[in-house]
């Protein structure tokens, strides 16, 4: 089998593919073969009826358009693993000759990756959430706890934050008869019942009337006026803070250390969130330095079905069912399904955007890097290098483990050249970021100086030569 390929618009490729005769004839007797089984003739048992008998009821081509026919999107595919082509759609196939006798010959159409050229990325900074807390953040954390423990008192004070008011109120409309509510209890904070009313009562008082006009809404409309009366106050009291308030609400015998406990159940928090969404803003801010837009409707199709493929195999890992699963995760088919499409845009996002890093940066897959990676493929399946390899050949996959691998050193240049910060300006390492654990570094070992001899001292360069 031949083929070549022409580069088409809008991120198609053409490949013309020509099968010999020589190759097309083993094919044509296999489809004979199978529908003789198939195709019952009276006097003849299945498969036993001569090819002119069959040929005679089913017309002399039938064999060769039912070889044709089961064989061409096998032809298509290693059409395109022969060249290379990394194909994010399925192809298209179409005979445009031999479908009678002579060479076979397909147009194939398959679309690719759009291929971006980053440029004035030597000073990229990318910010990320923050994975530090803040003192400010953990005082307020407190003060939560103390308004969860605190109660509720009567008070003659003004209405502000964290009151309770009881109040009658009416509302009317011009030409109608007002609605009147009485005994609403109001907390302030807490969703109105009318907008603007817990401005109003700000500052008022048990005893006090209030007054206000709601505007028309910008469908029209007429204007709404509110009237009404303080009739009780209440107002959060909140317990001190002190080692005892410590004991009552956790089981810490010192505010500092339930201060410390709240820092470090933040920053894990905190950093949970980065780990889970570092990927997603490396994907944006990447995107934006190489200029995409509009992502292919096939590579977002093709990164929602590796991920549900490789999604699917880690739940049967787990000996759960999918019906289990949902359960235990309280989560549905739908709800799933949309969290993997989110992520198949991230991933397409950040593979379109490490490709054109790698490719401005000349970073490539050594010969060395992709044994690494196939020995391992070889140890989980029980095969020795040179098959694996061999069988990633010939299903077009090892191409692919090659641009894996040059996306790799994508994402260790952007770690290692790009500033990355949190969102208040401090520097984030990539264990901050991802939390993986750092590279151990090999110990430098300083040589023990040897003793002079008194002929003077000869470099290692020079003792080499």
């Amino acid at each position: 089998m031949q083929s070549h390929t022409e580069q088409l618009d809008n991120n198609q490729i053409r490949l013309l593919v020509e099968v010999p005769e020589e190759e097309l004839a083993p094919e044509v007797e296999k489809a004979f073969l199978k529908v003789s089984r198939q195709v019952r003739l009276p006097g003849f048992r299945p498969g036993k009826a001569p090819r002119r008998v069959l040929e005679a009821k089913l017309g002399q081509g039938f064999a060769r358009a039912e070889a044709i026919n089961d064989n061409a999107g096998r032809w298509a595919e290693q059409a395109i693993i022969d060249n290379e082509v990394e194909a994010i759609s399925r192809p298209s196939v179409t005979v445009t000759d031999g479908e009678d006798e002579g060479p076979l010959k397909l147009d194939v159409v398959v679309e690719v990756r759009p291929a971006y050229a980053i440029e004035g990325y030597g000073d990229l900074r990318i910010e990320f959430p923050s994975p530090n807390v803040s003192d400010e953040e953990i005082t307020d954390q407190i003060e939560r706890l103390r308004e969860a423990f605190g109660s509720y008192e009567d008070t003659t004070e003004p209405i502000g934050e964290n009151s309770v008011a009881t109040i009658d109120f009416e509302v009317a409309e011009e030409g109608s008869d007002p609605s009147a509510v009485t005994d609403y209890v109001l907390r302030i904070g807490a969703a109105e019942p009318v907008e603007g009313l817990a401005e109003a009562l700000s500052g008022k008082s048990v005893g006090d009337t209030f007054e206000f006009e709601v505007p028309p809404s910008e469908e029209g409309g007429t204007p709404l006026k509110v009237t009404g009366t303080v009739k009780a106050h209440q107002s959060l009291v909140k317990p001190e803070l002190d080692d005892e308030f410590a004991k009552d609400v956790s089981e810490f015998e010192t505010l500092a250390e339930l201060r410390e406990d709240v820092r470090t159940s933040l920053e894990n928090f905190r950093r949970s969130l980065l780990r889970n969404s570092w990927r997603q803003v490396l994907a944006n801010s990447l995107s934006k330095a190489v200029g995409i837009t509009d992502l292919p409707g096939s590579l977002v199709q093709r990164e929602f079905e590796n991920l549900s493929h490789d999604f699917g195999h880690r739940i049967e890992n787990t000996g759960l069912s999918f019906a289990k699963y949902l359960e235990i995760a309280n989560t549905t088919a739908n709800e799933l399904s949309s969290r993997l499409a989110s992520e198949a845009v991230i991933e397409s996002r950040l593979d379109l955007a490490l490709r054109a890093l790698a490719k401005a940066e000349g970073l490539e897959a050594d010969e060395q890097e992709i044994d690494e990676q196939v020995a391992q493929i070889a140890q989980t399946s029980g095969l020795d290098l040179d098959d694996a390899k061999e069988r990633l050949r010939i299903s077009g996959q090892l191409f692919a483990l090659r641009a894996e691998i040059a996306k790799r050193k994508a994402l260790d240049w952007v770690f290692e050249n790009a500033q990355l910060v949190d969102d208040k300006g401090n520097v984030l390492s990539r264990a901050d970021i991802t939390g993986e654990a750092p590279k151990a570094e090999e110990p430098e070992v300083e040589a023990e100086p040897e003793a002079s001899t008194g002929a003077g001292e000869v470099d290692g360069e020079e003792a080499a030569e």
